[in-house]
């Protein structure tokens, strides 16, 4: 899905075009440029909507949110990465998926 300042703005009834701006020049959301401007995808989309979240309901002040969103992509990136550590170790033989997950436990039972 490819939108427009205006559509995205039509989609998200609280995102005002000079807050979409805004985070667009602060670096919190970063669509890509098309031959009109700025062309936003479902992510961005989603983005926009955790931001309106973080400003509006919970009431983040601006000097935070760069430590808030730098901490919420690491999350997400390490779970993409876990994710695929699972389906590599879930590609494995049997016995190598025992192995591993046995010595998962271990480490988990010893506070690792």
């Amino acid at each position: 899905m490819s939108l427009d300042e205006s559509t995205v703005v039509a989609r998200i009834e609280r995102l005002t075009i000079r807050e979409l701006r805004l985070w667009m020049r602060e670096g919190w959301v970063r669509p890509a440029q098309g031959e009109r401007g700025p062309v936003f995808d479902d992510l961005d989309v989603a983005r926009l909507r955790l931001l309106c979240e973080l400003r509006k309901d919970i009431g983040l002040p601006q000097d935070v949110m760069p430590t808030v969103l730098a901490l919420i992509d690491q999350l997400y990136r390490t779970r993409r990465d876990l994710a695929h550590l699972m389906q590599a170790v879930d590609d494995q033989p049997t016995d190598i998926r025992r192995a591993v997950i046995a010595a998962m436990r271990r480490r988990a039972e010893a506070g690792d």
